[in-house]
């Protein structure tokens, strides 16, 4: 055994030196993650998101371009929080979405060993979250039971292990461990941007959808406008007099466009509905127009909720037309109240070539969209 352990030793410890030079922040992860050696139910490597187990019996099978690659692959596990972001979500499944995303990622770089066949490598997610493939493959296959491709059949990886532990301190020193390889990754200046993207995404500071509706609220339906009818008292006694406020306005006024066109499957619509069900509870005072549309805006389908309305139900039906954004615009320009503003709820798939005639939020659940609404209000994504 301990002959086994000193060769298995010896051999990553070349990896971790090819890591120094060829890429930094992998270097550092592999010098601060805590490493165990044992004989693993599943995997050769296994992580618990916070340390490496590594199976000393198994590993002898592995060739040292497989090593290396199987050692990033671990590496990046962790570095993505792969084990903490799982949630309730079924294990299986999980794993092969956060593999799929790591082989994705491992593919744009150069000197990372060789991927093993049963590696999986699904093009169809290329910059996709974790999360994102996981709800894809789950509608593929609801049953759980891992989601074969044509290229690996039956194959269905576990080197995931929940993490048991104190969470919260896991995360803290994660989160440092992150920051350091982050720096590393920077300084190296060849790291591919999709790899960046991913990490900024797992290091930023997340906000659930409620507090983010509360405050966009807050801040457009109830700016402070300046007015010395009533000064700020605040520095009358150094004599200096300046402008007090009044609420502009105190109702919240909103317009929802609900996407109800086919490429919105029903949990997508769901969380739609629940998503404005936040926004009428958010609020004492209130009037909200929801607009379900598709290729059409359909007038009988237009609900209007207001503080009047005693535990509103919000029951909308889904449509199987496709989706049209310009019947929205034309419906919009007769109807909307001054002030007012528009909540667009959708997966984004349509085309856009005019802004709206009010303010708008786009809250759309295909991040990959994100960018074509820049232009025409502020866009947020938010993750199923």
């Amino acid at each position: 055994m301990a002959t086994l352990s000193s060769e298995l030793q010896r051999r990553l410890e070349k990896i971790r030196v090819q890591f120094l030079f060829d890429h930094p922040f992998l270097s550092v992860l592999a010098l601060s993650l805590p490493m165990h050696f044992r004989e693993n139910p599943h995997e050769v490597f296994e992580t618990d998101g916070l340390t490496i187990f590594v199976d000393i019996h198994k590993v002898k099978k592995l060739s040292e371009p497989v090593l290396k690659y199987t050692y990033a692959h671990t590496l990046l596990h962790i570095l993505l929080k792969h084990a903490f972001r799982m949630g309730g979500r079924d294990h299986k499944l999980w794993n092969r979405s956060s593999d799929v995303v790591i082989n994705l990622l491992l593919s744009d770089f150069e000197r990372v060993g060789e991927r093993p066949e049963h590696e999986v490598m699904m093009e169809k997610f290329r910059d996709k979250s974790v999360e994102e493939v996981y709800n894809s493959l789950y509608q593929e296959n609801p049953e759980g039971e891992g989601t074969p491709d044509e290229e690996n059949p039956q194959e269905q990886k576990l080197d995931l292990i929940e993490n048991e532990g104190d969470t919260q301190a896991a995360l803290e020193e994660i989160d440092a461990i992150i920051v350091q390889a982050m720096g590393a990754a920077q300084k190296q200046g060849n790291t591919p941007a999709s790899f960046l993207e991913m990490i900024h995404e797992v290091i930023r500071p997340k906000i659930d959808l409620e507090t983010l509706l509360h405050t966009y609220m807050t801040e457009s339906f109830f700016d402070k406008v300046s007015d010395f009818s009533r000064p700020n008292r605040r520095f009358i006694h150094q004599n200096i007099y300046l402008p007090g406020y009044r609420q502009e306005q105190n109702r919240l006024v909103l317009y929802v466009a609900l996407d109800r066109s086919m490429s919105i499957n029903q949990k997508t619509f769901s969380k739609f509905l629940g998503i404005i069900d936040s926004i009428l509870r958010m609020s004492t005072d209130f009037n909200v127009t929801v607009i379900p549309f598709d290729d059409s805006v359909d007038i009988t389908k237009i609900i209007t909720y207001n503080a009047q309305d005693i535990q509103p139900k919000i029951a909308f039906e889904k449509g199987n037309g496709g989706t049209e954004f310009q019947p929205l615009l034309k419906y919009l320009q007769h109807v909307t109240e001054l002030n007012a503003t528009l909540m667009v709820l959708s997966d984004g798939f349509f085309k856009i070539e005019q802004a709206p005639p009010l303010t708008t939020l786009f809250l759309v659940s295909e991040k990959r969209n994100m960018k074509r609404f820049e232009h025409y209000g502020d866009v947020f994504y938010f993750d199923l």
